[in-house]
């Protein structure tokens, strides 16, 4: 099976990585969107305050989604707003779930900036998430999963390690 992941800047968010290689400026949500439908499973990170927006672009283009959070923790920063200590997680498709082990829909994992990895990237998920992500999307050893914006490659690392640890 192939499955895309797809964590780009979040709407609003794009001069975050003004600086980053592959910076695009803002992200087209609609053209994203449409572009998943080609994967068997797909999984879309945003914020918070963003999750409106996407569902409803989700809505007008008929996809069957299903919204999962990630409890990452606080991320100390001045604001006049109650600070967002979550992620929604948009996923659609992917393999039914058959395991008496099955994943639930969401994670409780704090995550901290990995200062000392030089490919570090603002908003860079850890491995525990990705791993999580796997195991929602029903994804073994010899699917195809893809980072659709790869930033500092965790996504790609985390997948190789996880199907190396699902063969032995």
């Amino acid at each position: 099976m192939r499955f895309a992941y797809a964590d780009p800047p979040y709407p609003g968010k794009s001069f975050y990585y003004r600086d980053h290689p592959d910076y695009a400026g803002e992200v087209d949500h609609v053209a994203l969107l449409s572009s998943l439908q080609v994967y068997d499973g797909w999984a879309l990170s945003t914020s918070a305050k963003a999750l409106p927006n996407i569902l409803a672009l989700c809505v007008s283009q008929g996809l069957k989604v299903r919204v999962a959070a990630w409890f990452r923790g606080v991320r100390r920063t001045k604001s006049a707003w109650p600070l967002e200590s979550w992620e929604p997680v948009v996923f659609a498709g992917g393999r039914r779930l058959v395991d008496i082990h099955q994943p639930a829909d969401t994670l409780i994992h704090a995550a901290r900036p990995r200062l000392t990895d030089p490919e570090r990237v603002i908003g860079a998920k850890p491995a525990m998430f990705a791993y999580w992500l796997f195991d929602l999307l029903g994804a073994l050893p010899g699917d195809e999963m893809i980072d659709l914006f790869p930033g500092s490659r965790t996504i790609t690392r985390a997948w190789d390690a996880y199907c190396q640890a699902k063969i032995e």
